[in-house]
């Protein structure tokens, strides 16, 4: 009986272990049955670091409107990991998220933001498959929304690799690429540059037809709004000055209707006209504080009431600026020469079309005395400079969309005045009169001759622009409307620029 009992158990154990080996071989010839994915791992393709990629930038879409993106993943890569883990189980695509909602600049599947889109075709274009997607908009607003862009590769709903992220190249609003397709021109036709299109009165090719560049056109700046910088002059009580009539320039302001605007050289004699122009043409009017010394002048701002909301405001001198930012002073500039201890005046604008919170300022440099033999007038001037961009810089991660305007008493094309304006521009600003798309009169803001005749030697009134903004029209303002039409009302002519944040 041992014996018997012996012998059923080692049958027992032998039928055990052949089932086993049996269900093994019958799991490695089921093709249907996927090996198991946690913890997939990568196959090696010889000289192919970076298998997935994403373009940059993005195409346009018209119907639907909208912008598509395009990823590319290394063939052998992507046919390798089916291979080894089921082609049901292996997906590409585009992985999306608003770009205001990332965190360590990154887009992943661990963003709650992120939304994965699976690509529903492959096409092959060399060495890769090629798939996209398209993010469609609606209404006017939504063009200046930005959004980022991965291409992602992932097997059994984990991903296992996205493609190397850029905000520069990879996060885009449907305005910026309309922008770069409107601009994406040649010189002479080609295949794929066929269509003549007229740019600033030139005839150009573009891959785009003549309807759908000028639909381009119209998608680069949306929800626009106007901005304006208007030294007005210091208001001399007896009636106006060399004769003129202060009120002209409200005249000016009114036939324009700006959306924003920075007044300089405020003082009390402006008081009346100033409030009228603010209840008549529906402006929320923004005093501010006069220079530190003398009360010589505020810098005011006015903003369209329908068009922003106010969040904060406030005053600073340059002096100010200088010594809260701590900035060095490099070319021993005396600040003692601006005897008016100059101001800026700044104010926090949600801008209610697009819900984008724009730092718009007004400001007023030092005068004393510009052009040859200014050098020590310039290195005030510079020094100003120095310290507003520093105190700007310090709200520009808070409030990336920033607009300064005002008389900077400094030429950006010639003498002393270049390398003070070059300041702004190596601070990130841009000057609307060199990047707008349409560029009227890029003259100069500066009037002589007892003041009947504008100085084009001198552009001393500006309009500039920090961070996604895009400018589709800037002009000097030609009024003369006094008197006879011969003479302005004011020392300087205002500048206007069409502006929208992207």
């Amino acid at each position: 009986m041992k014996t018997e009992k012996k012998r059923s158990g080692v049958w027992l154990v032998a039928l055990s272990l052949i089932a086993v080996v049996c269900v093994l071989l019958f799991a490695g010839c089921d093709k249907s049955k996927p090996k198991e994915t946690q913890g997939a791992t990568e196959p090696e393709i010889a000289g192919v670091n970076d298998p997935v990629k994403i373009a940059d930038g993005a195409t346009v879409s018209f119907n639907p409107k909208g912008m598509r993106f395009t990823g590319l993943v290394n063939r052998a890569y992507l046919d390798a990991l089916k291979t080894a883990y089921g082609e049901n189980n292996v997906k590409v695509g585009i992985m999306i998220a608003p770009t205001d909602s990332l965190s360590g600049n990154t887009v992943s599947d661990a963003n709650e933001n992120a939304v994965k889109h699976e690509a529903d075709a492959l096409e092959t274009v060399g060495d890769d498959y090629r798939f996209g997607y398209l993010q469609t908009v609606a209404a006017e607003r939504e063009y200046g929304a930005s959004y980022s862009a991965v291409a992602y590769v992932e097997v059994s709903g984990k991903v296992l690799r996205c493609s190397l992220y850029s905000a520069k190249r990879n996060a885009l609003s449907f305005a910026v690429a309309a922008d770069a397709a409107y601009l994406d021109l040649r010189d002479t036709q080609d295949a794929t540059y066929k269509n003549a299109v007229t740019v600033d009165g030139k005839t150009k090719y573009s891959p785009y037809t003549a309807e759908q560049h000028g639909l381009l056109d119209g998608y680069r700046f949306p929800c626009a709004f106007t901005a304006m910088s208007y030294n007005i002059e210091v208001y001399d009580s007896s009636g106006g000055w060399e004769g003129r009539t202060p009120a002209k320039a409200i005249e000016t302001v009114k036939e324009k209707s700006p959306d924003l605007i920075g007044f300089q050289e405020v003082n009390a004699q402006w008081d009346k006209m100033l409030d009228e122009l603010a209840k008549s043409e529906g402006y929320t009017r923004l005093k501010g504080g006069y220079t530190k010394k003398y009360d010589f002048e505020r810098n005011e701002i006015f903003f369209k009431t329908d068009k922003f909301t106010l969040i904060a405001e406030g005053t600073k001198s340059f002096k100010q600026a200088i010594s809260d930012m701590k900035v060095a002073n490099t070319e021993n500039a005396d600040l003692s020469i601006d005897t008016l201890e100059r101001i800026f005046h700044y104010a926090i604008l949600e801008h209610k079309a697009t819900g984008k919170t724009v730092l718009f300022a007004s400001a007023h440099l030092h005068y004393g005395k510009t052009g040859d033999g200014a050098e020590e007038h310039d290195k005030v001037r510079r020094y100003q400079i120095r310290g507003m961009i520093a105190w700007l810089d310090k709200w520009s991660e808070r409030y990336p969309y920033q607009i300064v305007v005002g008389d900077m008493n400094a030429n950006y094309s010639s003498g002393q005045g270049k390398p003070t304006m070059a300041l702004f521009t190596d601070g990130g600003f841009k000057m609307t009169l060199q990047t707008a798309a349409i560029k009227e009169d890029v003259g100069g803001t500066l009037a002589v001759n007892e003041r009947a005749n504008r100085d084009e030697r001198y552009v001393f009134d500006y309009i500039l622009t920090k961070g996604s903004i895009g400018a589709a029209y800037y002009s000097a303002v030609d009024n003369k409307i006094d008197k006879d039409g011969a003479s302005y009302p004011s020392d300087h002519l205002p500048v206007i620029a069409k502006l929208a944040l992207r």
